[in-house]
């Protein structure tokens, strides 16, 4: 007697979907924490073939949501009191409680990458305090240091930028307007400099490329050669929860 195959196991259902329809040529995906996954579709584009994309792409996407989800479990979120530590630019950076220390905090280097921050915080302060401190001197110095690293790579890519606008995005690293104007998430500085530079590279190279053709990938690579490496490192760890 002819044995039976076994039952075929059900095909796991797809994962729900934002679409966006606007003036473009082709179907493309987008998988974020924030947003889930995204669907980008010409105006005209039908229901079949949107439909035939999500189960040709199913495998990918539904190892792409796990990577979200695992980075996602892997933040952490940071416990504010006195002595709190966090990364810092590839090394470590200590807070400290200091009421008399000046308004915008005082960063003193303790050792080769470690740092400690005078908080200017009464000893009892609470953790939103420190919060607040800290970010605000964070702002501070990521401005400064995302300024001078513009100015380092702007003329080795030929080309001018106008306004630098700082956010905190929790998966947004950047973006890049025509006009010359940019935007870099604050948090970048938990990462070590080479990375911050690829993310810096990656939208002055948008100025002449606002896409991710070959031409835009030629030009991160000729400022900075090592740039998959350090996407990989940048999507590999997870900026600690503020």
């Amino acid at each position: 007697m002819t044995q039976a195959p076994p039952p075929t196991p059900p095909v796991p259902p797809l994962p729900p979907f934002t679409l966006v329809r606007s003036a473009r040529r082709s179907l493309g995906l987008e998988i974020s924490a924030s947003k889930g996954l995204v669907v980008r579709a010409p105006l005209r584009a039908s229901e079949r073939q949107i439909q035939a994309l999500l189960h040709e792409k199913a495998g990918w996407i539904r190892s792409k949501l796990s990577l979200v989800q695992e980075r996602q479990e892997a933040q952490v979120q940071i416990d504010w009191h006195n002595r709190t530590t966090l990364p810092f630019l590839g090394g470590q950076l200590q807070l400290e409680l200091h009421p008399s220390a000046p308004r915008e905090g005082l960063l003193v280097a303790v050792a080769a990458q470690r740092w400690v921050l005078h908080l200017p915080c009464a000893a009892d302060a609470s953790a939103a305090a420190m919060r607040t401190a800290t970010w605000a001197w964070w702002l501070g110095q990521a401005r400064s240091v995302f300024t001078e690293r513009l100015q380092h790579y702007a003329p080795q890519l030929g080309v001018a930028w106008r306004s630098l606008r700082l956010t905190n995005a929790r998966t947004r690293w950047g973006s890049a307007k025509h006009d010359g104007s940019l935007m870099l998430n604050a948090k970048l500085l938990h990462y070590p400099l080479p990375v911050v530079d690829y993310v810096v590279v990656h939208e002055l190279a948008h100025l002449h490329e606002m896409n991710h053709s070959p031409r835009f990938w030629a030009w991160v690579a000729q400022a900075c050669p090592d740039y998959l490496a350090l996407r990989a490192a940048l999507k590999a760890q997870a900026a600690p929860l503020w």
